[in-house]
């Protein structure tokens, strides 16, 4: 559970608001001289910096003329601060109110100040100032400018005027991040952060709310049960991060933020019909009684989907309810997903090429049901705040394989647990917060498989248990904020059944950053530190390399990571420029040869990743993100080779188009680079999976209330696929994806 701060009672998203009439952006850093001189005149007290709380807070003569002391119970965000403390300085109240005043400060104050920033100015009448959202994936709410490492954010904003429909969309179209097709006809398709390849899914950590959502047998997470209208913002933080959320952050983590309530009840409408005999209903409505908060989200989608016997139907719902005293916020939510697919699997190079939507097996069908449950609270003791979170999950899967006449079924059950607690700090005048953390983690499942003439059963049992320690400092006169940490996993998985085996592991993780300011809109920053991950439930099965009814007990993968970055924020314009190395040894991947996982000789991920957004006109905005990467294999048998899965150059381009206060259009292009076919460790096969260009167009208008909108996904009517598993032109691996389609949709949204 995060809390954030609130500004005049709903909370920041991070996007661009007018300046008050009585606050003035500094220009080039510099402050003007107020015409009712403001001046702090002490800087002392404890700060309680996630929930933006302050027991005592600077003295200080607002600008409007009007003298007098600062109330307590807020505090100071920083905006753009300039040589000798000169700067704009936001103040934020429990009681929802804010206030705005010009501040000259000494270094000593702006330590204080300093903690967590925050931008409050928009660009105006030319003058640069920046605006910034508080990250939460981390399990302290942080200023992204003061992060070293790299920090994407999807807003609300963005997720409508793009018009996506799931979440798994947002994050590839607007996030610019690596997707390959879910093949089990869902909306859940593999996210790969800097280039794992096939086991993308298990080195990249799902959050919603802060919680951990990865499963411990196909090493991802289901995300399509969340609501798309729940969504207040998604963060993208790539970089490990192992020390506050353990094994499988090599790559990064994504954290979906829903909404928390606003302070007046808003309902929500969506309905849409397009290609393929799609349809979708959503609907949510929100209700406000004193202290409580109260939502319900739901959602029903059918499609016919690209292909023969890809039939696909979700139910999704999700109720939530959250109390808030000012000091105390509790919250509890209940989610559920239903869904039915068809199974085509894959087709052959000449079939692909002949009719992509074709089929080979037209009675092979999936189910799964999902529950989620999530109770998470926060609270003040002294000076410590303190938060829990209990998350428990009920994931049921059947697939019945007509064509090569077998049924598999599974039924997960997670209990996740995680207490933390962070205070500031001072040393010696370095004033600083200290995170201190515990997770625990049960994760049981039943698996059973059973064809012609046999059946088999195996229970797996997991546990993990781990305790955390951050320590962020910040060396104010120097522009410099440095991070410390580390981490210790226990960790036992045991299997039972058809199949025995047992493995325990003990990890230790660290890590160091450091990120500093090199003018009010410019930063630098630099990290190293370690992560791993044991292998998942799925890995374990072994084929021919292992002994009959024992389990693949492979070693823990580990990493050693390095990140260094610039980046710059001015008013709408910023930019992001970042360089990235993961050293791996025994990466755990597949050896298609037996069809089996297998521990890699030692690999290396390496590349660039640069990100732009800036507005063109008054009517026009872009965005880019491109990334340069290489996956390769460091020594051993396969020393120079390119690691399967993995394209080494991508691009995803955006623009928005105002032409009215009510129209716009919405561009969107995404180039992915050629990628060597899964399980070709040795490079040796005659083809590659294409590179491939994919455009989205759509156009909305606003009709009073409700929003009418017209979408053309795939417009070039691009025929191309992203997996690719056998170099045998014959063998049927290739999963197509879709080609052009339609959707026309109408919306509402009201109080």
């Amino acid at each position: 559970m995060v809390h954030t701060p609130q500004f005049n009672g709903k909370q920041e998203e991070g996007v661009a608001r007018s300046t008050p009439s009585n606050l003035r952006c500094p220009r080039n850093g510099q402050a003007d001289e107020p015409s009712g001189s403001a001046s702090v005149t002490k800087a002392t007290g404890r700060l309680e910096q996630a929930t933006g709380k302050a027991t005592e807070v600077v003295s200080a003569s607002p600008d409007t003329g009007q003298q007098g002391d600062l109330p307590q119970g807020g505090l100071y965000y920083p905006s753009t601060v300039g040589e000798g403390g000169e700067g704009v300085y936001l103040l934020v109240f429990l009681m929802k109110k804010s206030f705005a005043v010009r501040a000259r400060v000494f270094a000593p104050a702006l330590s204080l100040v300093g903690l967590v920033g925050m931008g409050v100015c928009a660009q105006t009448q030319g003058e640069s100032v920046i605006s910034h959202t508080l990250i939460t994936a981390t399990r302290m709410p942080q200023d992204p400018t003061l992060m070293p490492m790299g920090v994407s954010v999807i807003s609300e904003q963005d997720i409508r005027a793009s018009g996506v429909s799931n979440v798994s969309d947002a994050i590839r179209w607007l996030g610019g991040v690596a997707t390959r097709i879910d093949t089990t006809g869902g909306r859940n398709p593999t996210l790969d952060l800097r280039g794992f390849g096939e086991t993308a899914g298990s080195n990249l950590v799902i959050l919603v709310d802060g919680v951990r959502q990865n499963e411990g047998d196909t090493g991802g997470a289901s995300i399509s049960w969340i609501p798309i209208e729940s969504i207040q913002r998604i963060e993208i933080v790539r970089g490990a991060g192992a020390v506050e959320h353990g094994e499988g952050t090599t790559a990064g983590m994504i954290n979906i933020v829903t909404k928390r309530g606003e302070n007046e009840p808003n309902q929500s409408f969506y309905m849409g019909a397009g290609s393929q005999n799609t349809q979708e209903v959503r609907a949510s409505i929100g209700t406000v009684s004193n202290q409580w908060r109260h939502q319900l989200f739901g959602a029903a989608y059918n499609s016919n989907n690209h292909r023969n016997n890809f039939k696909t139907q979700e139910r999704n719902a999700l109720a939530r309810a959250n109390w808030s005293d000012g000091d105390t916020v509790m919250s509890f939510q209940v989610a559920g997903q239903t869904q039915r697919s068809g199974l085509p699997g894959g087709i052959n190079v000449a079939e692909f090429q002949a009719d992509p939507k074709q089929s080979f097996k037209l009675r092979d069908k999936g189910n799964s049901e999902t529950i989620n449950l999530l109770l998470s609270g926060e609270m003040s003791a002294g000076s410590w705040r303190l938060g829990l979170d209990v998350s428990k999950r009920q994931v049921k899967n059947f697939g019945d394989y007509v064509t090569d006449a077998y049924t598999s079924d599974s039924d997960t059950s997670s209990l996740r647990t995680g207490l933390k607690a962070w205070r500031a700090t001072d040393f010696s005048g370095v004033k600083g917060r200290l995170l201190l953390g515990i997770d625990s983690e049960n994760w049981t499942q039943v698996r059973a498989t059973a064809g012609s003439g046999y059946a088999s059963r195996t229970n797996v049992d997991q546990s993990s248990n781990a305790v955390y320690v951050r320590q962020e400092l910040n060396w104010t006169p120097q522009g410099i904020t440095t991070y410390a940490g580390a981490r210790r996993t226990l960790s036992l998985r045991e299997a039972t059944g058809d199949s025995v085996g047992k493995l325990d592991a003990q990890k230790t993780t660290w890590e160091l950053g450091a990120a500093k300011r090199l003018s009010p809109n410019a930063q630098v920053y630099a990290r190293t530190g370690t992560s791993f991950r044991l292998a998942t439930a799925d890995e374990y099965s072994c084929s021919y390399l292992c002994p009959a009814n024992t389990l693949n007990l492979l070693a823990p993968q580990t990493s050693r990571d390095h990140e260094v970055g610039i980046r710059q924020q001015a008013g709408q314009t910023d930019w992001t420029l970042r360089y990235y190395r993961n050293d791996l040894r025994n990466e755990i991947g597949l050896e298609s040869d037996y069809f089996s996982n297998v521990n890699y000789d030692p690999t290396r991920r390496e590349g660039v990743e640069i990100e732009a957004k800036a507005p063109v006109s008054k009517q026009l905005g872009g965005a880019l993100q491109l990334a340069h990467r290489n996956a390769s294999f460091r020594e051993g048998v396969h020393a120079g080779k390119k690691v399967p899965l993995v394209s080494q150059n991508s691009l995803t381009a955006r623009l928005t188009y105002e032409m009215s206060a009510k129209q716009q259009w919405f561009f969107l292009y995404q180039w992915v680079d050629s990628q060597k076919i899964a399980g070709d460790l040795d490079n040796t096969c005659t083809q590659d999976i294409p590179s491939f260009g994919v455009a989205n167009v759509r156009y909305s208008q606003r009709i009073e209330a409700w929003t009418l909108s017209g979408q053309v996904s795939n417009a070039f009517d691009k025929q191309y696929y992203d997996y690719r598993s056998r170099c045998d032109v014959t063998k049927r691996s290739i999963y197509p994806q879709a080609g052009r389609a339609f959707m026309l949709s109408a919306s509402r949204s009201f109080n």
